[in-house]
């Protein structure tokens, strides 16, 4: 009986709906689901025989015995009103993820940036070490070709989103901090009361477990004092770290190398650790899979191993297109803070030109974080804007691309070239020329300008 329950997700198409909805299939329960539009993971969700609905719509919560919603879903979506009417138990999609977790001990990665490269880099530890973990990730890990996976190892490891304050839901096992910032302005009021919430989080890591926090940014660092009797390891590039990245370069094929000083009550230096990522943003989120991988016993060797095949993840630094001087990026960055490393870690691999598509997300990040978006694109030479992405928010301050545009502009004089896209095919023109003259182009976005730049990458060939 209880692998036959039917559990319904609405939002499935979101990449960590999917993940829970591909478990729990996995396990063997029935699911189905429903969106608005369909995509590649809704595309990769039918062919595994999950039924999806590309509407709203009460029949689709007809013989279902649990309901679980995403956090963009509106409290008046008729499928929510539809449970709550026949009584159908409700779970929001932490509430489900940490009912998952429950079933194993769980590493949980935390932080404003850089969590699904550095879930998915543990991930490729225990992997190469013969762990075989479930994985359950906010991005397609390239090595298994999903966000997903169901393992017999151990250990859970998964991606924890704080846009909602939700992932204090999740039993942690060891849990991992990397950064916190100002983020997800249409929930919290401010960085206190973020840095509040991961105080909450770490709180609950078991006195058996332990936390993993980054030395190295202002906001990690602060809230250690706040945490009591809590076993916590530091990494960073600082002095203090339990694990220290040193000498940094960047190698040929956008490789980063490190060495790594393991600093208790005794010092032990690791030579040359190397990693298929550019940035220090990425060193910091190896560093941190090495010393959470090296607390749990795994052999130096095999975390090495690990990160040095680690294949990327979907979505970040991805290239879509490259010449002999040319690139095509189609990139996750949605955040001032993500696109300014984006960039700047651009610049070191190449001398050529940055042409940069930015896709505004939703419009409480960009009214709120206006100033340092503008700042964030500094290293770009031509900016090209395309509509924003309002992610179901209401426009209340009627902002546009057009806007958009002349802020960029006045900002900027005339150092760069600046366009708000009102056509893609203009836009294509533009690039085509642009590609052609070997400049490098990278798109910037989480909403719908992957699929422009896949459209665009197809359009060139």
């Amino acid at each position: 009986m209880f692998l036959k329950q039917k559990i319904h997700f609405i939002g499935i198409g979101g990449i960590g709906m999917s993940a829970i909805a591909k478990i729990l299939f996995q396990k063997g329960f029935k699911i189905s689901g429903s969106d608005q539009n369909e995509n590649l993971i809704i595309k990769d969700l039918k062919k595994k025989g999950v039924k999806v609905f590309l509407n709203h719509s009460t029949s689709n919560v007809n013989d279902v015995d649990i309901v679980v919603y995403s956090s963009a879903i509106n409290k008046n979506n008729v499928e929510l009103k539809a449970a709550k009417k026949r009584k159908i138990p409700i779970f929001s999609r932490a509430m489900m993820l940490a009912e998952v977790m429950r079933l194993k001990p769980s590493i949980t990665v935390a932080g404003s940036h850089g969590k699904t490269t550095t879930t998915s880099l543990i991930a490729c530890i225990f992997e190469n070490a013969g762990l075989d973990p479930t994985v359950i990730n906010g991005g397609i890990i390239n090595s298994i070709g999903a966000n997903a996976k169901l393992g017999d190892g151990k250990f859970i490891i998964a991606e924890a989103d704080e846009s909602d304050g939700s992932f204090t839901l999740l039993p942690s096992t060891i849990g991992i901090i990397n950064n916190i910032d100002l983020e997800h302005l249409d929930f919290y009021k401010s960085i206190d009361e973020i840095k509040k919430v991961f105080i909450e989080y770490a709180e609950k890591i078991p006195f058996y477990g332990f936390l993993c926090v980054c030395n190295d940014d202002k906001n990690s660092k602060s809230i250690i004092k706040y945490i009591k009797s809590k076993p916590i390891i530091t990494f960073g590039t600082s002095e203090s770290s339990n694990f220290i990245a040193k000498n940094i370069k960047t190698l040929k094929n956008s490789i980063s190398s490190f060495d790594i000083c393991i600093n208790f009550k005794s010092k032990k230096i690791i030579k040359n650790i190397q990693i298929p990522l550019i940035g220090k943003h990425n060193v910091l989120n190896a560093l941190c899979a090495f010393s959470v991988c090296y607390q749990l016993n795994i052999p130096i060797k095999k975390i090495y191993e690990g990160l040095k095949k680690f294949s990327g993840v979907k979505r970040r630094f991805s290239i879509l297109n490259k010449s002999s001087k040319s690139m095509i990026i189609d990139d996750y960055a949605h955040h001032p803070s993500e696109i300014k490393t984006t960039l700047e870690s651009l610049k070191k691999i190449t001398r050529n030109k940055v042409v940069a598509i930015f896709e505004p997300h939703r419009y409480t990040r960009i009214n709120g974080l206006l100033k340092k978006f503008i700042e964030s694109f500094s290293k770009a030479d031509f900016i090209f804007i395309l509509p924003i992405y309002s992610a179901g928010e209401k426009n209340i301050k009627k902002i546009t691309n057009l806007h958009l545009e002349k802020i960029f502009k006045k900002k900027f004089k005339n150092n760069k070239i600046i366009k708000a896209v009102e056509k893609e095919q203009n836009l294509f023109k533009d690039l085509k020329d642009l590609y052609k003259d070997e400049n490098n182009i990278i798109f910037l976005g989480a909403g719908l300008s992957t699929n422009i730049a896949q459209k665009f990458s197809i359009y060139i060939e």
